[in-house]
């Protein structure tokens, strides 16, 4: 009985957490192209910097999930300390491509230890 309990319990608290995250409101921002260009290679990342720019203080206070939603996986991340996690992806071709930039540009996130984003920035 307890444990049937403590099962309705946790089910509930899960519904809530999941529930309570905001959803990215991107308008026109087209996420399919950005993630069908893992790590910039095909060069539609970079037409897409006016895009991104606008959408930029949208993405700001989301969680992590809701990032990957609209941006994909990140090409690569860093765990930071005090459990800050960075992701990063490469607008311009990275060094994983065939043809690579000599600098490429990035777009790094940067999440709080509740994975909240607090700091976007292109590089």
């Amino acid at each position: 009985m307890k444990s049937s309990k403590l099962v309705v319990i946790i089910l509930s608290f899960s519904l809530l957490i999941t529930a309570c995250t905001k959803k990215a409101e991107v308008g026109d921002f087209d996420s399919v192209k950005w993630i069908g260009d893992q790590n910039g290679c095909l060069n539609q990342r970079s037409e897409m910097v006016q895009d991104l720019i606008k959408i930029k203080p949208k993405l700001l206070a989301l969680y992590h999930k809701s990032i990957i939603e609209v941006l994909g996986k990140p090409d690569a991340e860093e765990l930071y300390e005090r459990s800050q996690t960075y992701y990063w992806y490469y607008i311009d071709p990275s060094p994983k491509c065939d043809q690579p930039s000599e600098n490429p540009r990035k777009l790094s996130i940067r999440f709080t230890a509740m994975g909240i984003a607090n700091e976007i920035d292109i590089k």
